[in-house]
């Protein structure tokens, strides 16, 4: 992904959409200057409940907002995907 000169703030990033076992859903976003290193990247996570996961996908297009936990590491030392 390129960042978007033309667009104050735009970064380059990497995300994925990962299920976990007991039904919650991890989106991990990886974020990271031009040419920075994977493995120096910051990494914010949202995660959803099971309950909020059901609603989501009840929602007849319009989801609204929902509550969800966020993690934020810097410099993650995990690999974007």
């Amino acid at each position: 992904m390129t960042a978007l000169p033309e667009v104050p703030g735009i970064i380059e990033g990497a995300m994925t959409i990962t299920p976990e076992p007991d039904g919650r859903i991890s989106f991990r976003v990886l974020l990271r200057a031009d040419g920075e290193r994977a493995d120096r990247c910051d990494r914010i996570e949202l995660i959803i409940s099971p309950e909020h996961v059901r609603q989501a996908l009840a929602a007849d297009g319009d989801l609204g907002a929902f509550p969800c936990h966020i993690g934020f590491s810097r410099n993650s030392v995990r690999s974007a995907p």
